[in-house]
């Protein structure tokens, strides 16, 4: 870095992430190796481990378990060299060579990578299946999905569910599904009725792309943000796949070699606010693929596939799609 200029950052902390496995990469080259529990990096050492990594949707982030205190990759870059957090992004694009608009270090860091250990090593769920009550039919009957035909897609209501063998509590009349995914033998566990960051647990690996067991070739082929928003598109086009989330890190090489092998005219629909659709354009534009998202001036209560149909029926559903040219 050049002393005495100020950073000023021309990339995200999202592009970071992409460029360096999630900041897996970040551990590996500053710490030489990780583990899921290891002694901290910084500060007493202590008798028995208790900090380490874990990820979440890509992103690795650390824990100490003893202190409570968590950070991405960034995060422990400032801490463990004592950085402003600007200067652990200043640190971070000069060893890894990220672009700035001005000149980089000419021999960034390379870093040996090994598969890191991953969430579906140390995550066990699972699940007691039961047939639809009245709080699961009313969840998929607005958007005029049936119990066979989220059956049929691999999605089920939970009756009963524990993680790490440790049983979950679900609340009298609660509603929670489970999308299982049958190439992995994994489950993604959706609490609809929870708050955001309690929604979602999930042993399915990232680059996961679901239904797709089941697709054949064809010419336009949907992904989604979420299988919810799948199964409701699956019943006007059943070439249709989602993602694990909308980030552009879940788009490897071998998944888009997967898509392209299927479809000729790959159509990625996310969210129509204004991250989903920042997040489609940068999906294709790197792969030069189409996107659609349902109209933006119907924000914020319509803003997928699902929602768009609680509000216009499949019928409207299904009309939009031709207006966009996804289906004749």
């Amino acid at each position: 870095m050049i002393k005495g200029k100020k950073f000023k950052p021309h990339f995200s902390i999202d592009e970071i992430m992409m460029k360096t496995n999630g900041g897996y990469d970040i551990y590996m080259y500053y710490l030489g190796a990780v583990k899921r529990i290891m002694p901290r990096p910084w500060g007493k050492k202590e008798r028995h481990p208790s900090w380490g990594l874990k990820s979440y949707a890509g992103i690795w982030n650390w824990k100490d378990h003893a202190t409570e205190e968590s950070g991405n990759a960034i995060q422990f870059v400032e801490r463990y060299f004592g950085l402003s957090f600007t200067d652990a992004l200043a640190k971070i694009a000069w060893d890894f060579g990220i672009p700035n608009g001005e000149l980089m270090n000419v021999n960034p860091v390379k870093v040996t990578w090994e598969t890191p250990y991953m969430e579906t090593n140390y995550v066990h769920i699972g699940i007691i299946d039961q047939p639809f009550k009245e709080q699961h039919h009313k969840f998929w009957n607005i958007a005029e999905v049936s119990e066979s035909h989220c059956n049929k897609m691999n999605c089920w209501a939970v009756k009963s569910l524990a993680i790490n063998r440790k049983r979950v509590n679900i609340r009298p009349n609660e509603a929670v599904f489970a999308y299982v995914a049958p190439e992995e033998k994994g489950y993604k566990i959706y609490f609809p009725e929870r708050e955001r960051e309690n929604r979602f647990r999930n042993n399915v690996s990232y680059h996961y792309l679901w239904n797709y067991e089941n697709l054949e070739e064809c010419e336009d082929l949907i992904i989604q943000k979420s299988p919810k928003d799948m199964i409701v598109t699956s019943l006007i086009q059943p070439c249709v796949t989602s993602t694990q989330n909308e980030s552009i890190k879940v788009f490897d090489e071998e998944t888009v070699q997967r898509i392209n092998k299927i479809s000729k005219r790959p159509w990625v629909w996310y969210g129509s606010d204004d991250d989903g659709v920042r997040k489609c354009k940068e999906v294709t534009d790197c792969n030069r693929w189409r996107y659609v998202n349902t109209p933006k001036n119907l924000l914020p209560d319509i803003n997928d596939t699902y929602s768009y149909t609680a509000k216009y029926k499949l019928k409207g559903l299904e009309e939009f799609m031709k207006l966009k040219k996804l289906i004749k």
